[in-house]
């Protein structure tokens, strides 16, 4: 039945009625796990591990912004059982299709735990914390860091002999961007903060983010300056030096980037990560207003939706970019960061011209707002299939349901969902407390605060983050790695 006849009833003005529409995605995630996995932590097929890390940091969110603890017995107990030996979510029987970003995927959710005080500790009786857990995935992705290829990065596989060890793409290295920044704003460990500026400045050098800018004093550049700006590109291969650039463009690839950005941002201040307006600026061009005739502003996966040939991981790439934006609203200030419409006359949202839709100028979070507001309507519509009429389709911009279902479904209308509530305050594991303005943390962590001496990498920076104050490598950003601001984009 091809009905909106049920649908989540959502009121997007109503907090009360968000936290109510996601809980009952959250509801069919639970389902589906319980109806669906032979491992514990594990979805089972047809999805890959990445997506079961993907859901339960999405899980542990959910409870953090809706105080619904319903479901978070099942999350740590899933967390725990695929710490793996190392405790760091490496298990045996992954291997042969274990990625980089995969293993990430569930670093972040630890990491999510830890900055949200998750009150299940990895391992019962033991002095080790979530953040500690992260920090154990990202010294073993320092040493798969590859500067004989490249100039850096991190390939995508872990094992050679797996399809795509000679790829380095951006999933990939953009969660561990992200991991980095993150672990930099809740310990205050400087190793960190200079791990997520080499890893991002790698990216801008090889061409997968796209930036406005010439150097990092510029603070506005015209769009003519790069057609592109924003832009997160997927991937390049080894063997041609990543001289040559997969230039499809995905959700999910420009969401890690956001997050990671907003964190780093919100540590260091830094210039280079204060692109926020052109990753908004990109996510409405490539993802929120193409097919304009059929989505009707709301976030679609453009490479793929349009000919309805998304595979089971693209399904779920919008969650990661809804979380994105949540992470840029919530920890990005926009003091003096607008949009503006002047000279241009067209609102590409719209493909109409200039009108309330596109004011002189709209802040960041203004545009954020509409973006995932408009979403988030879109998903409640289409969650209309099944017998009780809440089951998720993925066509947001249509308001009769499309007839498919699955995790990907489910993740995606639940991050958006979230986006669209407060993040709160986060944790800090800093020695003083004071990461960033997240201060008053009420979680501990032992990294960051242990002294000893970290080797080096060929590039100047610590291979682990045992040293708690790390050495301070010079970096000269002749070229700002920023994604940029840009306004004569009308948004």
């Amino acid at each position: 039945m091809l009905s909106s006849a049920f649908a989540i009833d959502l009121d997007i003005a109503s907090p009360d009625s968000i936290a109510s529409a996601a809980k009952t995605v959250a509801s069919s995630i639970i389902d589906r796990y319980n109806n669906g996995s032979e491992v514990i932590g594990l979805f089972g097929q047809p999805y890959y591990f990445w997506e079961s890390g993907l859901a339960w940091d999405s899980l542990i969110t959910y409870w953090y912004k809706t105080g619904d603890d319903t479901y978070n017995d099942i999350v740590g107990e899933a967390l725990r059982f695929q710490l793996s030996d190392g405790n760091n979510f490496m298990p045996a029987n992954q291997t042969k299709t274990l990625g980089n970003d995969d293993q990430a995927f569930w670093a972040l959710a630890a990491m999510t735990a830890a900055e949200y005080s998750f009150p299940i500790p990895p391992i019962g009786g033991q002095n080790t914390t979530w953040a500690d857990v992260a920090a154990n995935v990202f010294d073993d992705q320092v040493a798969r860091w590859d500067n004989d290829t490249c100039g850096g990065g991190l390939r995508w596989q872990i094992f050679t002999f797996n399809a795509g060890y000679d790829y380095k793409n951006s999933l990939t290295n953009g969660n561990f961007f992200r991991l980095a920044a993150r672990l930099g704003l809740y310990t205050g460990n400087s190793t960190y903060s200079q791990w997520a500026r080499e890893v991002y400045q790698w990216s801008f050098d090889v061409g997968l983010i796209q930036s406005a800018y010439e150097n990092e004093n510029d603070n506005i550049l015209n769009a003519t300056a790069n057609p592109n700006t924003g832009a997160v590109w997927d991937g390049t291969g080894t063997a041609g030096n990543c001289s040559e650039l997969d230039h499809i463009e995905w959700t999910a690839n420009i969401g890690t980037y956001a997050s990671g950005e907003a964190y780093a941002y919100n540590e260091s201040a830094t210039a280079m990560y204060s692109g926020s307006i052109a990753i908004v600026s990109r996510v409405n061009i490539s993802f929120a207003s193409l097919p304009r005739s059929t989505q009707n502003g709301t976030l679609t996966e453009t490479a793929c939706a349009a000919n309805n040939n998304c595979n089971v991981d693209q399904l779920a790439y919008r969650a990661i970019l809804a979380r994105g934006l949540a992470d840029i609203r919530a920890l990005v200030p926009t003091t003096g960061r607008t949009f503006s419409c002047a000279g241009t006359g067209i609102d590409p949202l719209r493909n109409t011209s200039a009108s309330s839709l596109c004011p002189a100028a709209w802040t960041t979070n203004d545009r954020i707002d509409f973006i995932v507001q408009t979403s988030a309507k879109g998903a409640a519509a289409q969650c209309a299939g099944g017998e009780n009429g809440t089951i998720c389709g993925s066509t947001w911009g249509n308001s009769t349901w499309d007839g498919t279902e699955g995790l990907g479904q489910d993740l995606s209308a639940l991050n958006i969902f979230l986006a669209n509530l407060p993040q709160g305050r986060l944790a800090s594991g800093s020695a003083n407390g004071t990461a960033g303005p997240v201060a008053n943390g009420t979680t501990a962590n032992s990294t960051g605060t242990t002294s000893g001496a970290a080797s080096t990498t060929s590039s100047g920076l610590p291979t682990s983050t045992s040293s708690g104050a790390s050495g301070s490598p010079a970096f000269s950003f002749a070229l700002l790695a920023g994604l940029g601001f840009v306004v004569a984009l009308c948004l």
